[in-house]
């Protein structure tokens, strides 16, 4: 989770001249493509508002107007003072305000007179007079357009596509709106001849790469006013100084980002389409879920950003987008039609403020926010409510969208560095892990001295907003240590702790431990363990006499190894428990560690082998003797059982296997680490085979695919694994039941339990 962030140091760099220019959004267009390409234009100083928020879209514009725009946009306004001392037109006095625009547009052959020696230059503008202008400026002429005014002018800017969905027609006065759009979009058009865009033409104007625009007043390095964008080919966040402050209407966009001759930002342009905005209900380490129950798979190398940092999603990004449920993510595609970026709104930025609970109730936290009116809350990104507060809680008022974002995130360790210092302290390190800090936790923090060992109490985007010594307040932490053992993930934040020693039983790698640090240099591991607590009640959401946390991180496993989710993914953790359907409870004994917040609820639960997801399914080999593995020390030959799996991915290394398990048969697997060369089979699921089955027994409801088997409906599994004999090829999924079903094969089918404990349909054999 270590933030990339360098300070690009613009030509001529000026902190103390920071540029003018309101940078707040118009409020009177509701129209998104109108809102964007008056903001983009304000940000180049070609257009201005009527006022410091508004921009009257509808209000008719006029010729003079429509000279000032072409002639800002193509970045002649310097010379403007020079032509206003010349009078080209009887109706356009040297005391016009608009002299020297209308006078520059006319030497450029932008626009034309009326032949008799007047301009009028308060006259409504036509779309045809407009698209004269556009085409003149990108290079074209009357040989190219036509010689029919104004028909041939608009036609060819309606093939341009500079009027799509305007509806405009050639003899139409055009609106303040109208023209910003027909403006901004011949800004990024070829140039003719060239395969330019119009705004790399604009002298004294210089582009970069693609960039994701996070913020149009930042602060950084003591500096504030900065314009913070994420470069996506260079992978970090980088701050800017600005000729104007730019819109925050173009926050989150990705597109391209202007600079002057002196190295400011002087301008941004969003890029057309590819992007997706929509209401987080909850994530997981490949999927993300919205508000109308949609799921959109995120590739595992799409980064997250969020408060200028950045996640890989698959790792630590998806812990984030979960934290931020209920909040807004952009979604960005690349030219392949995969998610490559997403932009989460909101959080916590360097000044935000925060407050700390001293009692378990919101209205603490409201009243030392100054939050009145009312309010949502949600702690730990999920939807909550006051009782659901506890003392050292950590809460800040999102605005946006009017939630008290409240969290029991907490980090125990020693204090190993401050930068630049402890009681100004931008980022500091505890336990190996660098965090952010905002200025609200100074106070708390500024009493603590390096090499202290502290609790940190974080927001529910993981920035240090309050810090304590560890005698006053300790944190329990829980999480996956890494199967190389070189780190652990807590649970919930998705913080990563790491340390020179760690201290773990080679077992525990990839599975649940508690840990704490027990120097300076050393983190201490434990296999993850509590006492019985009751029937797990899932429609009362209680665990014996306990309530379940709403921020619910639910890990499975198969007694031993890898954790997974509910899915089974390696590693990550289900939000809560709404992958169990087909009971309203469980026993005591699937439940093998809980753990309780700060409010006395669970927050962390692992079951045991409840999905069956935590099994990798396929055909087992099993080889003995001196076929097996060989752990012998020297010369000394100590030869083990060994077993590998063949499925769609391909065919595992042996891996040591103490299970009883016969070679050949289809089978699920549970995997542990033995060693850094070894894995081991911790649990063998045994598969039942199931007759009277045919192509014609495969059904969807909602979404899923079930097969009639023996008198019972059993659901098949999403990542089913598909052998055809014919080809001895394996497929998985849609893919390979899809193929299974095309054609008229034997179909054998291999559960793992009863639908009603369950069981899905884990393997069929094409015959």
């Amino acid at each position: 989770m270590k933030k990339c962030i360098s300070l690009i140091l613009c030509l001529a760099l000026c902190l103390t001249a920071l540029p003018v220019g309101a940078g707040a959004a118009f409020t009177d267009i509701s129209d998104e493509d109108t809102a964007v390409a008056a903001a983009a234009l304000q940000g180049m100083g070609v257009v201005s508002g009527t006022s410091s928020t508004a921009f009257s879209p509808d209000e008719t514009l006029t010729r003079a107007q429509a000279c000032t725009m072409a002639v800002n946009a193509a970045g002649l306004g310097s010379q403007v003072s020079t032509y206003a001392r010349r009078t080209l037109f009887t109706d356009v006095p040297a005391s016009a305000w608009y002299n020297g625009y209308v006078n520059l547009a006319y030497s450029q052959r932008f626009v034309n007179g009326n032949g008799d020696g007047t301009f009028r230059p308060d006259d409504p503008v036509t779309y045809g007079e407009m698209a004269t202008i556009l085409l003149r400026m990108l290079g074209y002429t009357s040989a190219e357009i036509g010689s029919v005014w104004p028909l041939d002018y608009t036609g060819f800017c309606d093939d341009l596509g500079l009027s799509d969905g305007l509806g405009l027609g050639a003899y139409d006065q055009l609106t303040r709106g109208e023209a910003a759009v027909l403006l901004y979009r011949a800004m990024k058009a070829e140039v003719n001849g060239s395969d330019q865009p119009y705004y790399e033409t604009i002298s004294g104007i210089s582009s970069t790469g693609e960039v994701i625009l996070l913020d149009t007043d930042a602060s950084y390095g003591g500096s504030d006013g900065l314009l913070m964008v994420y470069d996506t080919a260079a992978g970090e966040t980088a701050y800017y100084t600005q000729k104007l402050t730019q819109s925050e209407t173009l926050e989150g966009y990705l597109g391209t980002l202007l600079f002057d001759s002196s190295g400011r930002a002087a301008g941004f342009l969003p890029e057309d389409g590819g992007t997706l905005e929509l209401t987080v209900d909850s994530a997981t380490a490949s999927t993300l879920t919205d508000r109308s129950g949609t799921s959109y798979r995120i590739s595992s190398g799409a980064v997250v950003i969020s408060g200028g940092e950045t996640y890989p999603y698959s790792t630590s990004g998806y812990l984030q987008v979960n934290a931020r449920a209920g909040s807004t993510v952009r979604l960005y595609y690349n030219d392949a039609g995969s998610i490559a970026y997403l932009w989460l709104s909101g959080g916590t930025g360097s000044s935000s403020e925060t407050a700390v609970a001293t009692a378990a109730s919101a209205g603490s936290l409201a009243r030392a926010l100054g939050v009145s009116g009312s309010y949502s809350i949600t702690k730990n990104g999920a939807a909550a409510d006051s009782g659901d507060i506890a003392a050292y809680d950590v809460g800040y008022y999102d605005a946006a969208s009017g939630t008290l974002r409240v969290s029991d995130y907490r980090v125990s360790g020693y204090l190993t560095a401050a930068s630049p210092s402890v009681t100004a302290a931008e980022t500091v390190t505890v336990a190996g892990c660098s965090l952010e800090v905002l200025e609200s936790a100074w106070d708390t923090l500024g009493e603590l001295s390096l090499g202290q060992r502290v609790t940190l109490l974080l927001t529910d985007d993981c920035k240090v907003a309050a810090a304590y010594p560890a005698a006053e307040l300790s944190a329990e932490m829980v999480g996956v240590l890494a199967e190389d053992g070189r780190s652990v993930t807590l649970a919930g934040s998705g913080v990563a702790l790491s340390a020179e020693d760690m201290d773990y039983d080679e077992e525990d790698r990839g599975g649940l431990v508690t840990v704490t640090a027990s120097s300076a240099t050393r983190l201490r591991c434990s296999a993850a363990s509590s006492d019985a607590a009751g029937t797990l009640d899932l429609d009362a959401g209680t665990l014996g006499e306990l309530e379940l946390a709403s921020a619910l991180a639910v890990y499975e496993w198969a007694g031993g190894g890898y954790v997974c989710d509910l899915e089974g993914e390696q590693g990550a953790f289900s939000t809560g428990l709404e992958d169990i359907t087909w009971t309203d409870s469980l026993s005591a004994s699937a439940v093998s560690y809980y753990h309780v917040n700060s409010a006395g609820q669970v927050d962390v639960l692992l079951l045991e082998d409840v999905t069956g997801n935590c099994y990798e399914y396929g055909r087992v080999s099993v080889y003995s003797g001196s076929e097996g593995i060989n752990l012998g020390s020297g010369t000394m030959e100590a030869y083990n059982q060994a077993a590998a799996l063949t499925n769609s991915e391909g065919s595992t290394g042996k891996m040591l296997c103490t299970q009883s398990v016969t070679g050949g048969r289809y089978v699920g697997l549970a995997l542990g680490r033995y060693s850094d060369s070894y894995e081991r089979v911790m649990a063998v699921r045994t598969l039942t085979t199931l007759t009277g089955s045919g192509v014609d027994d495969f059904f969807q409801q909602d979404g899923s695919w079930y097969a009639e088997a023996d008198g019972e409906e059993y659901p098949v599994s999403d990542q089913v694994q598909v052998y055809f004999e014919d080809s001895e090829t394996w497929l998985s999924g849609e893919e390979g039941l899809a193929a299974a079903l095309a054609d008229n094969y034997d179909l054998t089918l291999y559960c793992d339990a009863a639908p009603s404990a369950g069981g899905q349909i884990r393997i069929i054999v094409a015959g």
